[in-house]
């Protein structure tokens, strides 16, 4: 299943459309997921897809209300890291709808979750 969603991802960087999805596959593994809005699409995190060693899913919380109420999305953009299906950290927006950290924070944690296994 890893490998299908780095196909997905990977054609989804290649022709740049939109990849928004219902449901999060946050199974087994490392998952990164980035709930935004269409709305705010201006302050989308936009190296979400250059990050490595984990799956990216990206959610419109205005088409899947149901996602944002499941993951208590509050403010958007709002980042949350996955490890076998359990919500390890979480990144939100400040007052600006912006993310202030970067993707090597982020690509730190994800390191360190793939790093525990060991």
């Amino acid at each position: 299943m890893k490998y299908l969603n780095l196909l997905v991802l990977t054609i989804f960087l290649y022709t740049g459309t939109s990849l928004y999805s219902q449901t999060i596959d946050i199974g087994d593994g490392v998952t990164v997921a980035h709930f935004n809005a269409g709305w705010n699409d201006a302050n989308s995190v936009s190296w979400i897809g250059d990050l490595e060693e984990c799956n990216v899913v990206k959610v419109d919380i205005v088409a899947y209300k149901k996602m944002q109420t499941n993951h208590k999305i509050v403010v958007v953009p709002t980042i949350i890291l996955f490890k076998d299906g359990e919500e390890i950290k979480r990144w939100q927006a400040n007052v600006s709808f912006k993310i202030e950290d970067d993707i090597d924070v982020i690509q730190e944690a994800v390191d360190e979750q793939n790093l525990s296994d060991f």
